[in-house]
């Protein structure tokens, strides 16, 4: 018996033999709309978040909406009765930094499936993501950190959630995770001056 001639369906000079549609060609096609979606997410901050007028007062929710995919943020938290209001991070006392780092490449993956899926409700959305967060912990002689753990940032319900810490996006309010009770109040600080005194801190240890 004859063998059959072994056919390349991506050969465009190839029989006739080759389906009418070319999946080569669709192949190709996909591929493109996929490195088109990933750089759309990872280059356009605000593609692919939330932005709801409904969350518009959230805490941490800014002009695009939510915390986008390649945005660094530092909030600190402290045992007060009201909302902090430092303009850079305290040289001394007790408090906690949470460093919110950018989302993970498999993160930012599902980006683009939440991105096309918001295209119809935003809701997937809303229910939020998870990515790194490094924690460092300050008290009066002591300095430590970071503690590398997952943060989930959600608008539905209105959570950041650190391990065994949660803030209440609606009044920053610091809260244990288990059982909700008040720890505390958070604010964001500026980016750039906290990450320069944040390693300055690494360096000597703490506070001088």
């Amino acid at each position: 018996m004859s063998q059959q001639p072994k056919i390349n369906l991506c050969d465009r000079t190839a029989p006739r033999l080759i389906p009418r549609r070319d999946w080569c060609h669709r192949l190709r096609s996909f591929t493109a709309q996929l490195c088109a979606g990933l750089l759309i997410t990872l280059f356009t901050p605000a593609h692919g978040q939330v932005n709801n007028e409904k969350y518009r007062d959230y805490f941490l929710v800014g002009e695009f909406g939510e915390v986008c995919t390649m945005c660094e943020i530092i909030v600190l938290c402290e045992k007060t009765a009201t909302v902090p209001t430092y303009d850079s991070i305290p040289a001394d006392g007790e408090f906690t930094l949470y460093h919110l780092q950018t989302r993970t490449f498999w993160s930012q993956i599902t980006t683009i499936w939440d991105w096309f899926i918001a295209n119809f409700s935003a809701a997937s959305l809303a229910q939020g993501h998870e990515r790194p967060v490094w924690i460092y912990t300050s008290s009066t002689d002591a300095w430590s950190g970071p503690e590398i753990a997952d943060a989930r940032i959600a608008l539905e319900p209105p959570l950041l959630t650190f391990g065994d810490k949660r803030i209440d996006r609606i009044n920053q309010a610091w809260l244990a995770a288990d059982d909700a009770s008040p720890l505390g109040y958070c604010q964001r600080l500026p980016l750039w001056e906290s990450l320069e005194i944040i390693e300055q801190k690494n360096d000597r240890g703490g506070p001088p």
